[in-house]
């Protein structure tokens, strides 16, 4: 072997040593499955005074390898955060097929409903605007998804607006007593107007409904609603005698993966006849990297 091929293959090797180490580097400090810790949920099984309940944008598809919010990390350590919290019912917006296979080992405490939007280009975009529940406190009585279009029934898209958009609901009764609440949970579209509005009435009217058929059982709302405290879906709830868990306090919900600040909150929790407190955004999570580019937001509520 010539010594110009032997140093050729010495800076090859050395190349590639050194990208084995700087990958091994980034794996330790970014790992791809991060372990979760799976909780016990007995406690919150057992307290029938109040119910915790969340909303969480979890941006599923997305992120960026080399900043560490890939996809299959970053739904480790949601999972995980999840276990830290065990809300009774969590409502989650653009989540995929992926995760809710996943999660079901990694969130064993929990059953899940969503049914996907449609009109997405593939399987890892196809969004659910699904809920999960803890499956041992109740059973679920009724579940449905609707489209926020002219014809709700039917998979279909808004004209004018960026994609199809659902709205997910489901009844649950806890199983030790019979106290019944209905969840509703929904991603309203980011580039039109009218569609956000229309979100907001076919919320409000199916919820409505809903209050008549289960004899004025107490309903939440959560979701993405791509407004601000001034938009008129926000508003609509309010006049409707919703109220907002946050008590319309400005603490940001949506970061952009940590380069947004200071932007008002888009996401929440409507409630009507519960009383909630301990309202909480879920800021202060400890990583090297973002979970989603929303944080979690929770209250806990209490029937009227």
């Amino acid at each position: 072997m010539s010594k110009k091929i032997k140093i050729t293959l010495s800076i090859v090797i050395s190349f590639l040593l050194i990208i084995t180490i700087l990958i091994g580097g980034f794996f330790m400090v970014f790992p791809m499955k991060p372990e979760v810790e799976i909780k016990s949920a007995q406690e919150r099984i057992e307290n029938n005074d109040n119910i915790l309940v969340a909303s969480y944008n979890t941006a599923a598809p997305w992120g960026n390898l080399l900043k560490g919010t890939y996809t299959t990390r970053r739904m480790h350590l949601w999972a995980n955060q999840l276990n830290n919290t065990l809300p009774d019912s969590l409502g989650v917006q653009e989540i995929n097929s992926f995760w809710v296979a996943d999660l079901k080992e990694l969130l064993p405490q929990y059953d899940y409903y969503g049914v996907k939007r449609g009109g997405d280009r593939n399987e890892e975009q196809s969004e659910m605007n699904g809920i999960f529940y803890l499956k041992d406190k109740y059973n679920l009585i009724e579940s449905h998804t609707f489209w926020i279009s002219e014809t709700p029934d039917k998979e279909s898209r808004f004209e004018g607006a960026g994609c199809h958009r659902v709205c997910s609901y489901v009844v649950l009764q806890n199983k030790s007593n019979g106290f019944t609440y209905i969840h509703l949970n929904t991603h309203f579209d980011n580039t039109s107007v009218e569609a956000q509005n229309l979100g907001g009435r076919l919320v409000s009217e199916c919820a409505e409904n809903l209050t008549k058929k289960y004899e004025n059982a107490p309903i939440v709302i959560t979701g993405d609603f791509n407004q601000y405290n001034d938009g008129e879906s926000v508003q609509l709830l309010k006049n409707k005698g919703y109220t907002n868990a946050s008590g319309w306090v400005k603490t940001p919900t949506f970061h952009g993966w940590g380069e947004v600040e200071d932007i008002e909150p888009i996401d929440y929790i409507f409630t009507k006849g519960f009383t909630a407190s301990d309202y909480k955004v879920h800021n202060d999570v400890n990583a090297p990297s973002h979970i989603s580019d929303h944080y979690m937001i929770s209250a806990t509520l209490k029937a009227e």
